[in-house]
């Protein structure tokens, strides 16, 4: 879906409830970013992914829209 320095910002087809993306980071972890509240669920820090926190902000609407076609 979109890429970082240091991640990837990703959204799967027949993903589980609430709406969200995935941030991978490239030592591996991994968190999910609620997109209505931008709640961080998992062990990073919001400070570790300021960039993707202001890039799925920006971009929530088209987000949403693509939650709905990926995930009817």
């Amino acid at each position: 879906m979109n890429k970082f320095s240091a991640s990837r910002v990703l959204m799967y087809a027949g993903d589980h409830l609430l709406t969200h993306v995935h941030v991978q980071l490239r030592d591996g972890r991994e968190c999910t970013v609620e997109l209505k509240s931008l709640t961080i669920i998992g062990r990073i820090a919001a400070r570790e992914i300021r960039d993707e926190l202001s890039w799925i902000e920006s971009n929530r609407a088209w987000l949403h829209q693509e939650w709905r076609r990926l995930n009817p």
